[in-house]
């Protein structure tokens, strides 16, 4: 007779996780014509059906997905043992498939717990002289280049790399199209992992767009972070934040009560939040 475990078909899982092909290449797609460019540039540079796999999220016509939820979208879709995510504008006119899988493969070699990658991040605060790591070709390329991983505080959104056994997944309370990345390497710290800037070139058609969504987004950021990271100074690759004691200050009044009817008031599903 078959055991309990047979008759329902338990799985035991006993190792690492594994994967199908080395790359999940995800790319938020406004425009057809931008990600067939990248999709020509990247088979010409070996990214291939061998190993790769290519998931679009489809935002033409409507923007059906942000930078928040892409993730979290993506990976219970994803099988490769890296996730690569980019934007639909970048092109891989230098380094390819070999010089990525050799380059995470260093990273790795050098700091077993890294979580995130890419090509561009901010190092530290510097005021009014951002220390930035860059290895990227765009319409800011002043030549700077990196010759071994370098250690940031966040990474830009054109191009990133997620270890997928090590995954991180946006926060649930902020939306748009941007600081999702410096989102992620937020929540990667709390986990206890590391960003990295690492010399994989390509480029960026874009130099990055400050619109009107932009302040409001900045604004949402840090408000959320200022409570968690009290004092710090952060940098990002297009701008810095100066958490200061605010944060501090909205929390010296709290209370276990006030934090339980601000959950409810804000956080819980009506009628099933606990009650004193």
């Amino acid at each position: 007779m078959a055991s309990i475990a047979d008759r329902l078909g338990v799985r035991y899982l006993s190792g690492p996780l594994g994967h199908d092909v080395l790359f999940t290449i995800v790319t938020l797609v406004a425009d057809q014509d931008r990600y067939d460019r990248m999709l020509e540039s990247a088979a010409a540079k070996g990214f291939d059906t061998s190993n790769s796999e290519f998931i679009a999220l489809d935002n033409r016509g409507a923007n059906r997905f942000d930078g928040f939820d892409a993730m979290r979208r993506t990976l219970p879709e994803a099988k490769g043992r890296w996730i690569v995510f980019t934007h639909d504008d970048v092109e891989f006119d230098a380094d390819g498939v070999d010089a990525l899988r050799a380059r995470l493969e260093e990273l790795t070699a050098l700091d077993p717990g890294w979580t995130l990658a890419g090509n561009a991040g901010g190092i530290r605060y510097r005021r009014g002289n951002p220390l930035l790591a860059l290895h990227i070709a765009d319409p800011h390329d002043k030549g700077e280049r990196q010759a071994a991983p370098v250690l940031v505080e966040s990474l830009d959104e054109n191009f990133f790399v997620m270890r997928r056994d090590r995954p991180v997944l946006n926060s649930y309370d902020l939306s748009g199209f941007h600081f999702y990345a410096g989102d992620l390497c937020r929540i990667s710290e709390v986990m206890g992992g590391r960003a990295y800037v690492i010399p994989f070139l390509l480029r960026h058609h874009s130099g990055g767009k400050i619109d009107a969504s932009f302040a409001p987004a900045r604004e949402r950021f840090r408000r959320k972070y200022r409570r968690y990271f009290i004092g710090r100074d952060l940098q990002t690759t297009v701008t810095e934040f100066r958490f200061g004691l605010s944060g501090l200050r909205e929390g010296w009044g709290e209370t276990a009560a006030s934090r339980h009817s601000y959950q409810q008031q804000n956080l819980a599903v009506p009628g099933l939040a606990g009650t004193e």
